[in-house]
């Protein structure tokens, strides 16, 4: 086994064929980045609670309320704890949905970066080849 060989296959030394290294670059590790993604994907929906931010939307900031009188018609006190209430849901709302809508960002980004990631990872041989194809020819 000479230079000769080594330039004819480069993986000879590794013990890897070129068949194994087909199958590992286009089957093995593709499942794996993809399997990958689906584990980062589970843990920013796990993060960022998605069913549970919407159903408790218009729920109170932390459980800030008010109850209302229960004896008489005290205009102003019903005014105070319906203020209260109405002030404590809103905020509660506002922060659950630039929550809900950062979490849909970072998913899109997560997913984006992944797309991109698995492209490339799947068009590298090709643009390789294409690239040192085109370099020597240019210095031919």
């Amino acid at each position: 086994m000479g230079p000769i060989d080594l330039i004819r296959h480069p993986l000879i030394f590794t013990g890897i064929t070129i068949p194994e290294f087909i199958r590992w670059y286009y089957w093995v590790q593709p499942s794996k980045i993809l399997k990958k993604f689906f584990d980062y994907l589970r843990a920013f929906i796990e993060i960022f609670s998605f069913v549970f931010l919407i159903r408790t939307l218009f729920s109170p900031w932390r459980q800030i309320k008010d109850r209302y009188p229960k004896n008489g018609l005290n205009i102003s006190a019903i005014a105070e704890a319906f203020t209260l209430n109405m002030i404590s849901r809103t905020i509660g709302f506002l922060f659950r949905i630039i929550t809900v809508f950062m979490g849909i960002v970072l998913v899109l980004v997560l997913l984006v970066a992944f797309a991109t990631f698995y492209m490339l990872w799947l068009v590298f041989p090709l643009l390789f080849w294409v690239c040192l194809s085109y370099l020597f020819t240019a210095l031919l």
